[in-house]
């Protein structure tokens, strides 16, 4: 493994401790979003941490060129790369449908009363230019990897 994933994990590691410290020592109303971010950054950061020390052992050697190795066929598979293109595509018409679906639900709620008109309204406007981004962003992406291959 290269050193730089070991500063990395040591970075994602301190991150997390000032985050930490930001939420032990400042009295702000963001106190458990920096206990969660501290989780967020830390826990990863270990994890990484923990993964170039196993593979760096001189014993482990062998066994991680050959699991290098595996991991690049696996990821040049062309049955695997179909089925992740495919899963992609799936996640993203449920996006669609979930955006479009909320944005109705909150627009039936708001009429109805039980959500604020204003809030309703906000959450309905940022939700569809949500699936306006989504829609372009699917539309130039396809359009450059066309280009590309």
């Amino acid at each position: 493994m290269k050193k730089r994933e070991l500063w990395f994990g040591l970075g994602m590691i301190a991150g997390g401790i000032l985050f930490l410290l930001a939420a032990l020592l400042l009295e702000t109303p963001l106190d458990s979003l920096f206990c969660g971010f501290f989780g967020a950054f830390t826990a990863p950061g270990a994890v990484q941490v923990y993964k170039y020390v196993k593979w760096t052992k001189l014993e482990t050697a062998d066994s991680y060129q050959r699991h290098l190795e595996e991991e690049q066929i696996e990821l040049r598979d062309e049955r695997k790369e179909m089925l992740r293109n495919k899963s992609g595509r799936m996640a993203y018409t449920l996006g669609l449908l979930a955006a479009a679906v909320s944005m109705t639900a909150f627009s039936i709620l708001g009429k109805l009363g039980m959500v604020e008109e204003a809030a309703s309204r906000l959450l309905i406007l940022f939700l569809a230019g949500y699936m306006v981004f989504q829609i372009l962003a699917g539309w130039v992406l396809y359009r450059l990897l066309d280009k590309k291959y």
